[in-house]
């Protein structure tokens, strides 16, 4: 268990993330870190506090792949799209390890830039305090929950083989359930992006009410 050169926090954090990547999440230990960067367990010490802050360090890894929109050079609602799907971009370029961004509570230094930009578009938007911090959680909470059902996290009607769901209306509508009878195609299949546009889209449409009814 050797290696060459010093030892970096930066190194640390990127082998855990490939860890996480090839084994999971729930295989991740510091013991398979320190085995990855060729050094005993008890040199990690010297770099991180423990593995939450491992774990912490690799979600600011994460979010630091959102790319900020340049707020004043654009719509508030193209802002708050370009955010949206950075989001996604960079939840999904770690999809082993996007729990870290979509299921603990976070102390990442990398997602106080985008609260900044999401703000201050809604405040462009015409919301404010209270109202403003509002719709930002309403935002996080929709990304958290379709991302989280993207990576496998989150339970869907979907993913059943195509055809099956749909097979079974009669059954279903026989069962009492006309309504899922009806919409058993589409429930039988998901496209994450398309999802993604449209609860996107709904948000947007709904900032746009809260704002004229304030004004």
């Amino acid at each position: 268990m050797t290696r060459r050169g010093p030892l970096t926090r930066a190194e640390i954090v990127r082998q855990a993330l490939v860890v996480a990547e090839t084994e999971g999440m729930e295989k991740l230990s510091l013991h398979k870190i320190a085995a990855a960067v060729g050094v005993r367990t008890m040199s990690l010490y010297n770099h991180v506090d423990d593995k939450a802050d491992v774990l912490d360090a690799m979600a600011d890894v994460i979010l630091s792949g959102i790319r900020i929109p340049e707020v004043d050079e654009m719509s508030w609602e193209d802002g708050m799209r370009d955010l949206a799907h950075s989001f996604r971009t960079a939840a999904l370029g770690y999809p082993r390890s996007a729990s870290l961004v979509l299921t603990r509570r976070l102390n990442a230094p990398a997602a106080m830039p985008v609260v900044e930009a999401a703000l201050r578009l809604l405040n462009r938007a015409g919301l404010e305090g209270a109202d403003a911090v509002h719709v930002l959680r309403a935002f996080i909470a929709f990304l958290i929950g379709t991302l989280s059902r993207e990576v496998g996290f989150a339970p869907t009607y979907a993913g059943a083989i195509p055809g099956v769901t749909a097979m079974r209306e009669q059954e279903l509508v026989d069962g009492g359930l006309p309504a899922v009878a009806a919409a058993a195609a589409e429930l039988a299949v998901i496209d994450h992006e398309a999802e993604m546009e449209y609860g996107l889209e709904l948000l947007l449409d709904a900032v746009r009410r809260r704002a004229a009814a304030l004004s």
